[in-house]
């Protein structure tokens, strides 16, 4: 392995460089890699690099094909020491040029069968049966964003991949600018990578498999922790690389809302077996009554055969009208009266350096007592952040804020799963916590490893250890991501219980759906400042994006309607013609 000290963006030696990627203190700003790199792609981990083949010049315009670009016949993978595979396909053709949707359960083997797709070999386990895959090139992108990121900038993490194929240099400038631009990345191509959102980091590994210009891209639940502007900036930007430049795509995700409309098949697997496949329009009819129905947007269990939210929404305007005046003022809730026990935010400003722009800045807010209050907010608009100094992480350089007994949920719940295994971590578990074990229906995973479990697995198992602790507040960032609908609704049924108990939740979520059904009030952070507080249902109502797809169906006919529970309430069946 040679190492060189080479900028890749001119032919300096680094030090003395004059090109346009210089600091202000006059040192190249370029990037510095091994000459000679190989075995890892975008952080993703090693691959067999046989079944990899890169071209530096490759440019994938071919279109849609009939060919069938991923095959699997009689396929089972078997992790060790199991008897039961973790995958079984009987048999599944992927089409080139097409976009598949991946739903399923949480655990249900979602992750293992991307994995096995994208041709990792750092999986362990036995294999029988065919998988096979003729792309030429395949970008991964993984579940939790934190395991992928390798470089400690932007701009490097973008064209490592690139580097690794040996791109010109001037190439390499041209395609970062690109997909920067493509991204809107601009702000964040010279930000430390550990200084990101969760949502920003998700950003920047789709970036950077996109900059590779594979034939086959696999995302593993890619907006999970985007906020919802930006996950339909994502599904835009997936939908036009495939129209345009016949990417293949594979997805995987729990939020359908704004991908299921434009997906060319949906695949869905239930304890590790494909069990149905379909085009979106015609499967909805086959999933009525079993347990992937949950996974429909509510707009379109209205009815059989609507697939998107305009045709939702013409059908909803032709066959009802509004069953109460749209006259808000009879229905706003009132936010609770000022208490001792709220937790209250006085001219917060904080930044992570001195010399850094602030994060927060003067932020003022009540969070009441007892209720469930949700932060909401673009990516990268200090709803992490506020979260973690008010669960003492950090201190603000300016302000006060309350002082309360408090459990925290981090934004990856990794950090609070420490044991070897999950039956070492139920060992340690308060009775309160193995309680929330049962109910969330982890007992089946005892002898595994923390590291191995699904996304949403991770998340319910630290929520168990979050919330089985004795505290007044408990602060949880993004709880409800990796989830699935039956997990969410045990989920949010806990938090109503809690505030029964008076207990006080405060969660950081782009989850709108849930934020509907659950919560009670609601903040929105804006450039590190708290700019509305109100009660969830008057959010919605007046927001265009920050509400719920049912919202958008059907707030023409009545602006009161923000869940599919609100339609019989809120709206009546036209008189027959």
């Amino acid at each position: 392995m040679e190492y060189g000290r080479l900028c890749i963006f001119c032919d300096c030696m680094y030090d003395g460089c004059f090109c346009d990627w210089k600091t202000n203190n006059g040192t190249c700003a370029g990037l510095v890699f091994p000459k000679y790199t190989h075995g890892i792609f975008a952080g993703v981990g090693d691959f067999d690099l046989d079944f990899i083949s890169w071209h530096p010049d490759l440019d994938v315009r071919k279109g849609g094909s009939s060919m069938a670009f991923i095959k699997a016949k009689d396929y089972r993978f078997f992790y060790p020491d199991e008897v039961e595979p973790a995958v079984f396909v009987e048999q599944m053709e992927i089409k080139q040029g097409t976009i598949t949707l991946l739903v399923g359960p949480s655990g249900c083997g979602k992750t293992t069968l991307l994995r096995k797709l994208a041709g990792e070999t750092g999986i362990c386990g036995r294999e029988e049966g065919s998988l096979t895959n003729q792309a030429k090139g395949c970008a991964y992108v993984w579940q939790n964003p934190d395991n992928q990121i390798v470089t400690d900038r932007v701009s490097y993490e973008i064209v490592f991949g690139l580097e690794n194929i040996g791109m010109e240099q001037q190439q390499m400038k041209r395609r970062l600018a690109e997909v920067i631009s493509s991204f809107g990345l601009e702000n964040l191509v010279m930000r430390d990578t550990m200084t990101l959102s969760g949502g920003e980091k998700q950003l920047l590994n789709i970036a950077s498999g996109l900059a590779m210009n594979p034939e086959l891209m696999i995302l593993d639940e890619p907006t999970s922790q985007l906020d919802p502007v930006a996950a339909r900036r994502i599904y835009d930007l997936i939908r036009q690389i495939n129209e345009e430049f016949g990417v293949t795509i594979v997805i995987a995700e729990q939020r359908l809302e704004d991908l299921v409309a434009f997906v060319d098949e949906v695949l869905c697997m239930a304890d590790g077996k494909i069990e149905k496949m379909g085009e979106p329009r015609t499967i909805q009819s086959q999933l009525k009554g079993t347990i992937f129905e949950e996974f429909l947007p509510s707009y379109l269990k209205l009815e059989d055969g609507l697939l998107t939210k305009k045709e939702a929404r013409i059908w909803f305007e032709q066959n009802y009208e509004s069953a109460v005046l749209p006259d808000r003022e009879e229905e706003k809730i009132e936010r609770k009266q000022t208490s001792s026990q709220d937790f209250s935010l006085k001219n917060i400003s904080f930044r992570y350096e001195k010399k850094s722009p602030d994060v927060l800045k003067e932020t003022k807010g009540r969070f009441a007592a007892n209720t469930i209050s949700c932060l909401v907010g673009g990516n990268g608009s200090g709803k992490t952040t506020l979260l973690r100094l008010m669960a003492g992480q950090f201190r603000p350089y300016h302000g006060k804020m309350s002082s309360v007994n408090f459990s925290y949920l981090p934004q990856n719940p990794m950090y609070l799963l420490l044991e070897e295994t999950v039956q070492k971590e139920w060992d340690k578990m308060s009775q309160c916590s193995k309680d929330l074990f049962l109910r969330f229906g982890l007992e089946g995973l005892k002898k595994r490893n923390p590291q191995d479990l699904s996304g949403g697995e991770k998340q319910r198992l630290a929520l168990c250890v979050t919330l089985g602790k004795e505290a007044d507040y408990y602060f949880l960032d993004e709880p409800t991501k990796g989830m699935d609908a039956k997990s969410k609704k045990i989920f949010g049924e806990v938090l109503k219980e809690w505030t029964k108990k008076e207990k006080s939740i405060v969660m950081v979520s782009h989850d709108m759906e849930f934020i509907a059904k659950y919560a009670d009030e609601i903040s929105l952070l804006y450039q590190g400042e708290i700019i509305v507080q109100c009660p969830v249902r008057e959010f919605m109502e007046e927001n265009q994006f920050y509400t719920t797809g049912m919202n958008r169906v059907t707030r023409r006919v009545n602006p009161h309607i923000i869940t599919i529970e609100d339609v019989k309430k809120y709206a009546k069946r036209k008189n027959s013609q």
